[in-house]
C-alpha cells in the first residue's frame, strides 16, 4: 500500500511539476513585465520624470544616481521577465528578479511605520525561488537546449 502511494505521489509529481512552472513564470513574467513597460511607455510617452521620481521617492536605492536605478530597473524588469517567461537562462532570470525584488522590498518608503515589509515581495520571492531551485520546467526553452546537449 506504501509503495502504491508512493508511486503515486510520483506522478502526480512528475505530471504537476512541469504546469506549476509554468504557471509561476508566466506570473512572474507578468508582474515584472507590465511594471517595466510601464515605465518604458513613461519614456516613450516623454513622462520619464514619473519614473525617476518613482526612484527617487518611492524606492530609493542608495548610492545609485536616480537616473541610472531607473534605467537599471526599467530594463531589468523588461529583460528578465522575458527571459523568465521563455525559460531562457530561467535560473539566472529568476535570481536577477529575486535580488530587484528584495530592492524593492528594502528600498520602499512605508507611510506606515508599523507595517514594514509587503507579503506580496515576499510571495514573489518564494515564487522566484522554486524556479532558482527547479528550474525553468519542461516547457522551456532551457529544457529544449539541455535535451538537445548545447546547455
Amino acid at each position: 500500500m506504501i509503495d502504491l502511494i508512493r508511486r503515486i505521489g510520483l506522478n502526480v509529481e512528475r505530471f504537476s511539476e512541469p504546469f506549476v512552472l509554468l504557471g509561476i513564470r508566466v506570473y512572474m513574467w507578468s508582474v515584472f513585465y507590465f511594471s517595466g513597460k510601464q515605465k518604458f511607455d513613461n519614456y516613450l510617452n516623454d513622462d520619464w520624470e514619473s519614473t525617476l521620481f518613482l526612484f527617487e521617492e518611492v524606492h530609493p536605492v542608495p548610492g545609485i544616481p536616480v537616473e541610472f536605478a531607473a534605467f537599471a530597473g526599467t530594463a531589468g524588469e523588461l529583460a528578465l521577465s522575458v527571459l523568465l517567461l521563455l525559460g531562457l537562462f530561467g535560473r539566472f532570470a529568476a535570481l536577477g528578479l529575486i535580488v530587484m525584488t528584495g530592492v524593492i522590498e528594502f528600498s520602499f518608503q512605508y507611510n506606515d511605520a508599523d507595517y514594514m515589509t509587503d507579503p506580496a515581495h515576499i510571495m514573489w520571492a518564494l515564487l522566484l525561488a522554486a524556479i532558482f531551485a527547479r528550474g525553468s520546467g519542461m516547457f522551456s526553452i532551457d529544457r529544449f537546449a539541455f535535451l538537445r546537449g548545447r546547455m
